[in-house]
């Protein structure tokens, strides 16, 4: 790929209406990363063990299953860019729900309550900003979505290191959230005028009828809960496994976090190119294999004699790799359904999106309780398995 390009793919499309969309992934992923890097912190916070913590976070999930009785119609009806500033709005708020329950110490059943509904709300943030970017993608005429994706990564890194460096200087939680929401709703003010109007992906057709997902939406789907549950999971208990497992002091608990975050925004700037020009189910084959090598790598690490720096270094590397892997696997699955024939668009990245953040927010809480019975090693390398089941997916290369 030459250097002319790589600014063609990542310069030169870049409209008012593509930055607007890029705008709310990244709030998206500043939000999302400040959560899951606080995981530990509220661990520690309420004194929990991994079951207790895995019934606690088990509230995102239920929220996430709630939102999806009414998500596809608010998406369908409404259109995808109302929904979408509507989401974000609530979402901050219920965000903002989430700091007070750090600052003040509040009771089990508050936490519930704002890890539930940041569950439903982020679902429907979720395939609104996924379906307003379906839309930029077919005004573009090829496979941009991994540069949205990028957006949300590279965010996801910046909350990170926020993490990282809060941790180091004794910020408090709340603070830092605090902070971050200010950000985001200053970003939502500023870029929502200029989000997509045509919202023809969502319109309603007349007499058009209700359809059901094909097979190949199906395993789309399928493969969108196995691959964002394993993103859950690595970014939700990562923090736990450095601090528990590999014994790392606090200025390297967040290592394994922004390791993922930073190779996964490097794949995604990568990635559209490597897509268009090789097509999305081999790289989606490649990408599989090389999450199961980095969970490999990093989950063994403790078994292999080493300690101190050198452990948390080939855990980190390996994070890293799986970073990379995990990248381009998402963006794929919502490209695909927003070609796919059996459904409308909207309807079919509601599918997919659906499915993909209720695995988002069921992997987590599923390694907190088999974590209590045998080891969060083992328990987060059964992701590192059913990945590799994506290999066989027989999908049209068509992106």
């Amino acid at each position: 790929m030459t250097v002319s390009s790589v600014v063609r793919v990542f310069i030169m499309p870049w409209t008012k209406e593509r930055i607007a969309v890029a705008a709310y992934f990244a709030i998206l992923g500043v939000v999302y990363a400040t959560w899951a890097s606080s995981i530990d912190d509220m661990k520690m916070l309420l004194g929990l063990n991994d079951a207790q913590q895995g019934w606690l976070l088990f509230s995102g999930p239920i929220g996430s299953l709630v939102s999806l009785l009414f998500a596809s119609s608010i998406v369908t009806r409404i259109g995808s860019r109302r929904s979408l500033v509507a989401a974000v709005s609530v979402y901050l708020c219920v965000a903002l729900g989430l700091a007070s329950c750090f600052f003040f110490r509040a009771p089990i059943p508050c936490w519930c309550v704002a890890i539930g509904s940041l569950g439903c709300t982020g679902t429907i943030f979720n395939i609104s900003v996924n379906t307003q970017g379906g839309i930029i993608e077919k005004k573009a005429g090829r496979t941009i979505m991994n540069s949205f994706h990028a957006m949300f990564s590279l965010l996801c890194l910046c909350g990170g290191l926020l993490a990282l460096f809060a941790a180091a200087a004794g910020i408090p939680v709340a603070y830092r959230f605090v902070g971050v929401l200010a950000f985001a709703a200053i970003v939502h003010i500023a870029f929502f005028p200029s989000l997509p109007k045509e919202n023809d992906i969502a319109r309603k057709v007349k007499g058009e009828g209700v359809r059901r997902p094909d097979l190949s939406l199906v395993l789309i789907g399928l493969a969108a809960l196995v691959i964002m549950g394993c993103e859950g999971s690595i970014n939700g208990w990562v923090g736990v496994f450095y601090r528990e497992t590999l014994a790392a002091p606090a200025s390297r608990i967040k290592w394994g976090f922004c390791a993922v975050c930073t190779m996964m925004t490097v794949g995604r700037f990568l990635t559209d190119g490597f897509v268009n020009r090789f097509g999305g189910v081999r790289i989606l084959r490649i990408y599989c294999t090389f999450v199961a090598t980095g969970l490999a790598i990093a989950l063994t690490s403790p078994f292999t004699g080493l300690s101190g720096l050198p452990l948390h270094i080939l855990a980190t590397v390996g994070y890293a790799i799986a970073g990379f892997g995990i990248s381009a696997l998402v963006p794929i699955l919502y490209s695909k359904a927003n070609r796919n024939k059996s459904m409308p668009a909207a309807s079919a990245i509601t599918f997919v999106g659906s499915m993909g953040f209720l695995g988002c927010f069921m992997g987590p809480p599923m390694i907190g309780h088999i974590a209590e019975a045998t080891s969060l090693s083992l328990a987060l390398g059964i992701f590192a398995v059913l990945i590799l089941a994506c290999l066989f997916l027989r999908l049209d290369d068509d992106a």
